[in-house]
């Protein structure tokens, strides 16, 4: 659930890195077994957030199962980059 803390922390962040993205980690109370991967990609974008399950021994996010941080990280990124057209370089 996006606080208003991790609101404010995206927007500087990208305010201060304009071309940079950002993400953050946050806690989902109502939706037990849930966090939500909250981020901002660059100033100009709009803070959003995608729901993150734990599942047994991974975390899936978008029908994607990860088995750690690490591989949840970089598969966010790869998704978000097919989702906005972004061409990897």
């Amino acid at each position: 659930m996006l606080t208003q803390t991790t609101d404010e922390w995206l927007n500087a962040y990208t305010e201060a890195n304009p071309i940079r993205s950002m993400y953050a980690f946050c806690i989902n109370p109502k939706y037990p077994g849930y966090f939500d991967l909250c981020f901002k990609a660059g100033a100009s974008a709009k803070v959003a957030a995608w729901p993150v399950k734990v599942i047994p021994n991974a975390f899936e996010l978008q029908r994607h199962p990860y088995p750690d941080m690490r591989a949840l990280k970089n598969g966010f990124k790869l998704l978000f980059s097919k989702a906005s057209g972004v061409a990897k370089r």
